[in-house]
């Protein structure tokens, strides 16, 4: 049973520079020894400086004031604003709201129904192509697959047939630009001209990149046969202006989309995958739901709605492993945060995955256990605490795409399942890697079964 906690902890001050190595080494187990040797409400001093919050109540304060009080101004925002521009998941002010206008109504529940056979197609060539690991008995490396389909997924619905021809550079300008934003972000390295190794090779990905989508826009331009995101984003007009979007923001739209909604269902659909592969008998209420519902034929889109067990499988896998799973605000100007006056200019950091295991709000927080999450004991609860459960975040920056990933999750997770068990390879030793997303260290090592 999970717990309302109104009462805030009490500011707890870390020793100057206190195991600063470890941010780098694993800023994930730093984070949770900060929390555990100091609290849920931390002043963290050293090359990078940060209050970092584990209190659900205060988390959804700086959520909430986004715009208000909290921005994106941060040393590691900056640094992704080097890779993704000016895009919605880095923009501020008027440009974000406009952004945000634009393109909100593009994925409405009702708006995305038309890429749901995107998702089917690319799921069932993908399970086609598993046949061979099948016969073979063959381990493969199931993050690879699934970072594979969900770009592909991604690809066409912004991109139609253009992604098609440059699928092998758009992976290697995402892997580029992956690893560039999961860096951390200390000073000079940090700035874009610093000509290191990483920095060089950004460079010249975002090049190709721009050069690749002023081509795609200049050949669909006047085409009108694609209904694919791009052509939505060339035709949107500003209600108040009239004006559209130039060639730079459509640009950053759509990396940061590219880049942003794959690597975080591919990750989601991983760690889902190895959960039922540990739990037998959530796997067998799962397919047993699955095969009630489509008779074995494929998932209609009408009726991904009934898969209403699926769904709290995937909530439940988002809360042990929330695919992007730091995030953090500055200050905007001198503000009031449980207490504490907070100056201008601080960063207000959180990890979603210290709040998802928090136990003041989760019983028995490291067992998987889909059930907390249906209505029945939702009701018993009284309800999950949605302060205390953001996979796609909260407020006003909430997860523009949320209900298309949502969506593509259950579509490929439906289809897999009809068809195969999906076994963690026995010799696998559990390691996690910790990127922008937190992933299995060198992939998920897997060996299929036929149902």
């Amino acid at each position: 049973m999970m717990s309302e906690i109104d009462e805030y902890p009490k500011l707890c001050k870390a020793p100057l520079f206190y195991r600063q190595w470890e941010i780098i080494s694993d800023p994930s187990r730093f984070i949770n020894v900060l929390i555990r040797e100091f609290g849920d409400f931390i002043h963290y001093r050293g090359l990078i400086n940060f209050y970092l919050i584990n209190n659900a109540t205060l988390i959804k304060k700086v959520l909430n004031e986004t715009h208000r009080n909290f921005d994106k101004n941060t040393v590691i925002y900056n640094r992704f604003r080097n890779a993704f521009g000016n895009g919605l998941v880095t923009a501020e002010g008027a440009h974000w709201r406009r952004q945000r206008k634009l393109i909100q109504p593009s994925f409405k529940p009702i708006s995305i129904e038309k890429f749901s056979r995107i998702m089917l197609d690319s799921s069932n060539k993908t399970i086609e192509r598993w046949e061979n690991f099948c016969k073979s008995k063959t381990t493969f490396n199931l993050t690879e697959e699934m970072n594979m389909l969900t770009l592909e997924i991604a690809g066409k619905s912004l991109l139609s047939d253009g992604f098609n021809s440059a699928a092998r550079d758009i992976i290697r300008w995402t892997h580029v630009i992956n690893k560039y934003s999961a860096g951390v972000p200390f000073p000079i390295f940090s700035k874009k001209w610093f000509p290191s190794p990483l920095n060089l090779k950004l460079r010249r990905a975002l090049r190709e990149y721009r050069s690749f989508m002023s081509k795609t826009i200049e050949d669909r331009k006047g085409n009108e046969l694609e209904e694919d995101l791009l052509s939505v984003f060339l035709s949107m007009r500003d209600e108040e202006t009239g004006q559209s979007m130039n060639e730079d923001e459509i640009a950053e739209e759509v990396l940061g989309m590219i880049v942003g909604g794959q690597e975080t269902s591919a990750t989601a659909l991983v760690w889902t995958l190895y959960e039922l592969s540990l739990n037998a008998e959530v796997e067998e209420k799962l397919l047993n739901e699955i095969m009630n519902v489509t008779a074995g034929a494929q998932i209609d889109f009408s009726r991904i709605g009934e898969l209403k067990y699926l769904k709290v499988v995937i909530q439940e896998s988002m809360r042990l492993h929330p695919p992007f799973w730091f995030e953090n605000r500055n200050a905007m100007h001198d503000v009031e945060l449980g207490g504490v006056n907070i100056q201008k200019g601080s960063m207000i950091a959180f990890s979603r995955y210290a709040l998802h295991r928090n136990t003041n709000y989760w019983d028995d927080p490291e067992t998987f256990n889909p059930n907390r999450f249906d209505e029945e004991s939702s009701r018993e609860n009284n309800g999950v605490n949605s302060s205390a459960y953001l996979p796609f975040s909260s407020g006003p920056r909430v997860c523009i795409g949320r209900h298309f990933a949502m969506m593509e999750m259950m579509i490929i997770l439906c289809s897999i399942l009809q068809k195969y068990k999906v076994r963690v390879n026995p010799h696998y030793k559990h390691k996690v890697a910790i990127n922008l997303t937190m992933e299995p260290k060198g992939g998920l090592p897997v060996i299929l079964e036929r149902r």
